[in-house]
């Protein structure tokens, strides 16, 4: 019989970005409190981190992302940030800093906003355009504009 490996955060920043993510990944599947611990280690600490310095699609900031930019009344922003001509994100993201706050910004969270808010605006019927820059005060640079599809 093998004994579970005791976590230590010397072991963890021993371990490689991938190995992390995995680590993590099936960590998540488990209910025991050895398995939560080790969650708990890794995003406390800020562990999980591509070795491109972005986060996992699992990772609890990214979901809480997906959340966000899948409730109806941020997609409803995001139309009228649409209609004004600006970038669909420019109209719900104060949602996201709002939740995030400092998290929001690095690790590619930006790029995940602009994606899950996307998904939102083709099952409303609208069809990307291009890139243009974000309003300013805005924490993502630039974002999507969108164009409703003619009928």
């Amino acid at each position: 019989m093998t004994m579970p490996i005791e976590w230590t955060l010397d072991k963890l920043r021993a371990k490689s970005s991938n190995e992390i993510q995995t680590l993590y990944s099936r960590a998540r599947t488990l209910d025991d409190d050895a398995a939560r611990k080790l969650v708990g280690m890794i995003i406390d600490n800020d562990l999980l981190v591509d070795s491109n310095g972005g986060l996992p699609y699992d990772h609890p900031d990214m979901l809480e992302i997906e959340a966000i930019c899948g409730e109806p009344a941020a997609i409803d922003e995001a139309v009228a940030a649409s209609e004004a001509g600006l970038p669909a994100l420019a109209g719900m993201e104060y949602r996201i800093v709002r939740i995030l706050g400092d998290r929001y910004g690095p690790n590619h969270t930006t790029n995940h906003a602009g994606r899950c808010i996307r998904d939102g605006m083709l099952d409303r019927g609208w069809m990307t355009t291009a890139q243009k820059p974000m309003p300013t005060g805005s924490i993502a640079k630039s974002a999507t504009v969108y164009m409703k599809k003619e009928r």
